[in-house]
């Protein structure tokens, strides 16, 4: 059957109501607008066409073309292989048909929505004199979406129909107990078996499987079937459902290649995204995102609604993300809105509401256990080092100037006693974890409105997200608008316009990091267990006041942290795009875009009088900031393209362009202190300013691009593509750069000698080769940055300017190469596709710094001289494993990188970063970039003799942990420091299956990654063994002596940390693979009798689950933390906001 169709927080707050009115009023612009609505006029068309010696179909074909109709038919009719001459000249379309048919066995029958189905003359006079069934029905996407022109043919017959654009049908069968056959572009095909039903409500599922589909790529799109380059398009039925507050975190597994991290779960936060590893050491990494043409950031991308994408591509290789220049490097997101569809109107509501639960806490010790493992810490320091001690010895009796030899004896507070067995049991017991998490409410409304003519289409959506964070007083709402149209000017011109307001409220509290930075996570799990809340006249009660007579660490209170601490992020972004495409020939195209992304956020913070410090003093001041910033990103770019095709055997697809692009952005950011009191929470109140600061940048690009492709007969394709860049953001002698890329592909299917493995539909073999450039830097990295500095003037100290870092104007892009090889195979007509790429991706002139003379004045200057290497294999199947009534669809994919620094400069000196307690990774020729660098422990010193017969520093007793020696020289010292990990995986992989039978359905998605490990920094602080504070329940398999050494992994208890034992090391280390049920969806679809009677086109029910479960052997909340995303320091966990596990259940109503 040949199939020639194409893709077709509750209540009502100020807020939501006014961007509600704002909504109305664009509704009533664009409908306004795409008011008129016109009759086909497919008949009325004429043509001319004349052919000599060809087959039936042939003609059809070339009439398709011509009159941009769609023929539905049986390939394999007899009469369709009939040869013939045939011409026609200026004729309509109906008049041409009735000639071409005659005598042929044929006939025409117009379905409506430009489809024609062409069928024996018996089928239909069968069909007539048959006792027929008619039966009618309603055909759907997996988004509740109306399908029009989906084919529908009773099984092994000619006779069928298509639906209207509204999605209905209405067939007459010759008997109910038929089966039909549904099938669509772009859709899994489904038979339904009448079983004497008249009435069907069908959903189809939607694929990548027809090699017509398209793809977007820079500039255009293209037929999947001339594809290539590496281009992986995400499947969009596999998301819709998802509960997720930000939609890049949807795409989670689901495109072979891309890593999505989620690295923290506060509300709304965006997850790091990386396209074929890190592409660079100092500047950016992260793809290049285009949305309906504005190239936007991770953040604003995050902002839409996966109900309002009608498509995401993403460019990997460099042969399809070269056209984007100097911004491809690192890959491209390609993300388009759906858009408005000629017809009647059709609405949409889809709504939501659910809950979400921290996904695991942590085992920590109960106050018995803390108090019996704060004594063992406290003595085994006495013992360690005053002579002469006794365990029995008061604590009158051990020195005061190390007062960590003391512990809680009854001699502060009369309950606070760890030697009295009695006191000990009567501890209090809070876990406070218990106190700082909770289920968290979220709820999400969507509703959205589109239709038009053939000369006018029009959309419209707006949202609205209220979601509570998991950790108390942590929430965002999010409104959204989105409204674009098309409008037909005139015969030739087409005009468009798309706008995308947004606004989101943040309520933040500060979860990362360690307690002493008001870190609420280390604070939750350090302090100790028996530590009151609250005083007893009320205020909050502080650790510091247990800590302070035993010279233990203040722990912040962390319900205080949150309570007492207000912070209101604002973020306004509007997207908004408008076009023109004049048509000088049907193939001969003009194009002009401009593209504006404006976006204002703000953010203000008070820290209340109320806040202990987190030291024995009374309570601080309160403080104050206030932190604002504005941006504006515009592009304009122009294309001309070209398409010919010469009797269908050479091929050609052609386009030129210009683009220019500016950004500027400002922001300022002040601080004051000494507040009168808590009531106005402004800095005008503030008695003292602490600090005031801002800055404002601007840089530009213009760019020349073109692009040329050229297949023949669909069966050897090239395409090849340059674009020469100017940036200023490097100086005038290097401000430019050239970008080539070239891909060819060989379609082996459509060799005579493959026409015999009709088990093999699609073979195609792929390879491509390209430069791509990256200028992700700051600003002017070329030139000498000027910074205040103070001098002595006649004895007085007189603030001025001076250079702060040296010039070079050599400083220009990084460079790009990379090498794709790839096959796309299908098997039995593509119900099973599998593609595989293999890529090599070398990164050149990386900016680097690099030591230069004293006598300069400097210590150091950017130059390009680092080079680093990606290398990799991709995997990606699709399998439609059942088809008919219950239907079954399974996608995979699965992803090797390897990387590598291949040079650092003249020299090749290692560089040494660090995050948040000295230096923790280091990048180093022949190794992964950003690496875990520390000691590597060998295990714990279980005695004397043990100890005696292996290097380790003076402080070192048994019950240390003992290092590996790696230099050799017997001692254990910084030079002993070596690579113990590093955060890259093995491979990440994910798949997803999709279930339907009659009106239900299922899809079940998993995700991971294998190998790649974490430094746990986090476990420095509350698994550290010093009994300053709460420790990991992993303290009880501690050494405790030679007869009871433990588990061998654990250290003994010591207050004074003898023997490093917490220096950064593989103690710390941990595997980070993890399997994660990422999303379970259930859904229910009401019957059709029900439907009509309440007058709606569809009703759909559903529930799903987000992070359902993880299988893990990662000790911490979430196995894909990384608190420092950059390439150097990449993989350490310092404390962040754990994932929540989010169940909803929604209605999704169609009118």
């Amino acid at each position: 059957m040949k199939k020639n169709i194409p893709p077709g927080r509750g209540v009502m707050t100020p807020r939501l109501l006014k961007f509600l009115l704002c909504m109305k009023l664009s509704l009533f612009i664009i409908l306004f607008t795409a008011s008129q609505v016109n009759a086909s006029k497919v008949f009325s068309q004429t043509i001319t066409v004349s052919f000599e010696q060809v087959e039936l179909r042939t003609v059809l074909n070339a009439i398709e073309k011509k009159a941009k109709i769609r023929f539905l038919y049986n390939y394999d009719l007899s009469g369709l292989s009939k040869k013939m001459d045939f011409s026609v000249k200026n004729a309509k379309v109906s008049e041409a048909l009735s000639k071409l048919l005659e005598n042929s066995g044929l006939r025409f029958h117009d379905m409506g929505n430009n489809l024609i189905v062409i069928s024996p003359e018996k089928s239909w006079a069968a069909a007539g004199n048959a006792q027929q069934v008619t039966v009618t029905g309603l055909v759907t996407d997996d988004k509740n979406e109306a399908l029009p022109g989906v084919s529908i043919n009773v099984k092994g017959t000619s006779i069928g129909t298509a639906t209207n654009e509204s999605g209905h049908f209405s067939l007459n069968v010759p008997s109910a107990n038929d089966t039909l056959l549904f099938s669509y572009i772009g859709f899994a095909p489904q038979e339904q078996a009448l079983a004497g039903r008249t009435t069907l409500n069908v959903t189809l599922v939607a694929v990548s499987r027809n090699l017509n589909d398209v793809v977007v790529v820079g500039y255009g799109t293209q037929k999947k079937q001339n594809v290539t380059g590496a281009i992986a398009s995400v499947p969009m039925h596999e998301i819709g459902d998802m509960p997720v507050s930000n939609v890049a975190t949807a795409l989670q597994g689901k495109i072979p290649g891309v890593v999505i991290q989620q690295n923290s779960g506060s509300p709304g936060r965006t997850p790091a995204i990386k396209v074929r590893g890190f592409g660079s050491i100092t500047a950016g990494t992260s793809p290049l995102i285009v949305v309906d043409g504005n190239i936007v950031s991770a953040s604003v991308f995050g902002l839409l609604d996966a109900e309002e994408i009608d498509k995401i591509d993403v460019l990997k290789d460099a042969s399809s993300a070269a056209i984007y220049g100097s911004r491809g490097s690192n890959g491209v997101i390609m993300v388009t809105t759906k858009k408005g569809r000629s017809g009647k109107t059709r609405m949409n509501l889809n709504v939501y509401t659910g809950f979400q639960q921290v996904t695991k806490k942590l085992d920590v010790l109960s106050s018995q256990e803390y108090a019996e493992f704060a004594k063992d810490a406290a003595n085994n320091a006495y013992l360690d080092n005053v002579a002469g001690a006794q365990i029995s010895d008061p604590n009158t009796a051990r020195p005061s100037n190390f007062l960590r030899y003391r512990y809680p004896r009854g001699d502060l507070y009369a309950w606070l006693n760890f030697d009295d067995p009695a006191k000990v049991a009567a501890l209090p017991d809070h876990n406070y974890q218990d106190l700082i998490f909770r289920t968290a409410p979220i709820q999400s409304y969507q509703f959205s409105v589109g239709g038009g003519s053939e000369n006018a289409q029009y959309s419209v959506s707006a949202g609205y997200l209220t979601q509570d964070g998991i950790i108390k007083k942590s929430a965002m709402d999010r409104y959204t608008l989105r409204a674009n149209v098309a409008i037909k000017a005139a015969p030739k011109l087409t005009i468009g316009i798309n706008i995308n307001p947004s606004y989101i409220v943040t309520q933040e509290v500060r979860t990362d990091g360690h307690w002493a930075d008001n870190g609420i996570i280390n604070a939750a799990l350090n302090t100790m267990p028996m530590a009151p809340i609250y005083k007893a006249d009320g205020s909050y009660s502080s650790m510091a006041e247990l800590a302070a007579p035993y010279n233990l660490p203040g722990i912040t209170n962390p319900v205080a942290n949150i309570t007492e601490y207000n912070s209101e992020f604002n973020q306004t972004n509007l997207l908004s795009n408008a076009y023109a495409e004049y048509a000088f020939l049907p193939n001969l195209k003009y194009r002009v875009s401009g593209n504006a992304n404006l976006y204002q956020n703000r953010r203000n913070a008070y820290t209340t009088s109320k806040m202990p410090l987190n030291q024995q003093l009374p309570p601080t001041a309160a403080t104050g900031s206030a932190f604002s910033e504005q941006g504006l990103s515009w592009l304009v770019n122009q294309v001309l393209s070209y398409n010919v095709s010469f009797r269908d055997v050479h091929n050609i697809e052609a386009l030129v362009g210009t683009e220019s692009n500016k950004v500027q952005y400002q922001s300022s950011n002040a601080a004051g202190n000494t507040f009168a009191n808590d009531i106005v929470q402004t800095l005008n109140a503030a008695g003292q300013p602490a600090s005031v600061s801002s800055q404002k940048t601007e840089n530009a690009t213009v760019s020349y691009f073109a692009r040329v492709g050229y297949n023949y007969k669909g069966k050897y394709l090239f395409n090849v593509s340059v674009r020469r860049d100017g940036s200023s953001v490097f100086g005038p002698d290097n401000r430019f750069g050239t970008f080539p890329a070239a891909s060819v592909g060989w379609r082996v299917t459509e060799e005579p000698f493959m026409q015999k493995l009709p088990v093999l539909s699609e073979l195609k073999l792929r390879a491509s080769y390209g430069l791509s450039g990256n200028n992700s830097f700051g600003n002017y990295p070329y030139t000498g940055n000027v910074g205040t500095t103070n001098y002595s003037f006649y004895n007085n100290v007189s603030t001025g300017l001076a250079i702060s870092t040296l010039s070079n104007s050599a400083l220009s892009w990084e460079l790009n190469q990379q090498l794709d090889l790839g096959v796309d195979i299908g098997l039995l007509k593509n119900r099973i596709s599998l593609t595989v790429d293999y890529y090599e991706r070398i990164t050149k002139d990386l900016l680097l710094s690099v030591n230069v003379p004293t006598l300069t004045g400097f210590s150091s200057a950017n130059k390009n001289i680092g080079r680093m290497s990606n290398k990799g294999f991709e995997f990606g199947v699709n399998s439609y494993n059942l088809t008919g009534a219950f239907t079954w669809n399974t996608s995979a994919n699965l992803s090797f990188n390897r990387n590598k620094v291949l040079a650092l400069g003249p020299t090749g000196d290692r560089i040494l970063s660090g995050s948040g307690v000295g230096e923790t990774n280091v990048t180093m020729i022949g190794e992964p970039i950003g690496s875990f660098f520390g000691y590597k422990q060998l295990g714990i010193f279980k005695d004397a003799a043990d100890l005696n017969t292996n290097p380790h520093d003076n402080t070192t007793r048994p019950g240390d942990v003992k290092y590996e020696d790696v230099n050799g020289d017997k001692i254990i010292d910084a030079r002993d420091r070596t690579l113990i990990g590093n955060n890259q995986p093995d491979f990440i992989y994910g798949m997803n299956n999709s279930f339907s039978y009659k009106n239900i359905d299922l899809s079940i998605s998993i995700q991971g990654t294998q190998g790649g490990q974490i430094l746990n920094l986090s476990r420095r602080f509350f698994d550290n063994l010093e009994g300053g504070g709460n420790n990991l329940s992993i303290a009880l398999d501690r050494w405790r002596s030679p007869q009871n050494p433990g588990n061998g992994k654990v250290p003994r208890a010591n207050a004074r940390t003898t023997g490093n034992n917490n220096a950064v090391s593989s103690r710390w280390v941990e595997d980070g693979s993890y399997l994660r049920i990422q999303n379970i969806s259930l859904g229910y679809k009401l019957p059709k009798s029900v439907i009509n009677r309440l007058k709606l086109e569809q009703v759909r029910i559903y529930a799903s689950a987000q992070n359902l479960y993880t299988w893990t052997n990662y000790t911490n909340f979430n196995p894909e933390v990384s608190n420092y995303e950059g390439a150097l320091t990449g993989g350490v966990d310092y404390g962040s906001y754990p994932l929540a596990r989010t169940v909803t259940f929604g209605i999704n109503v169609g009118f």
